[in-house]
């Protein structure tokens, strides 16, 4: 299998909201255009024989010092091709991007059960998360 990555393009969104439904459903479907124009990440999709088969983003956070931080999320494969290295090369696509960039460090949140693969790709544990919820999605 020749996973090819790229950067996500207009026409991969619903393709994309499949794999997303495999990580979390969210019970409804947003609007294509109004996603479209309101995302501000760098995407990236994975493809094998023309199917979308992996996606990532890159979210990049201007500091105020003047230096860059990158945040990964979503990161998802899809269940028919997990276990078979595409998560590493995207998440490895995903870091290259970051690096070009000019970005300082890359950070995610990630379920505990997910720390050995992180890991297995440079992450390690570092401080705790904590969030407030304002809305359920």
């Amino acid at each position: 299998m020749k996973v090819k990555f790229r950067e996500i393009q207009k026409k991969d969104i619903p393709e994309v909201w499949e794999l997303l439904d495999q990580l979390k459903p969210i019970g409804f479907t947003p609007d294509i255009d109004d996603a479209w124009t309101e995302y501000n990440c760098i995407g990236i999709v994975g493809v094998d024989k023309g199917k979308i088969i992996a996606y990532g983003s890159l979210v990049i956070e201007s500091k105020i010092r003047g230096y860059l931080s990158g945040q990964i999320e979503d990161v998802v494969v899809d269940s028919n091709y997990r276990g078979k290295g595409v998560g590493e090369k995207l998440v490895d696509e995903i870091n290259k991007r970051a690096e070009n960039i000019g970005c300082y460090r890359v950070s995610l949140f990630c379920k505990n059960e997910l720390i050995p693969f992180y890991q297995k790709n440079g992450y390690e544990v570092n401080n705790i998360v904590m969030k407030k919820w304002f809305q359920e999605i």
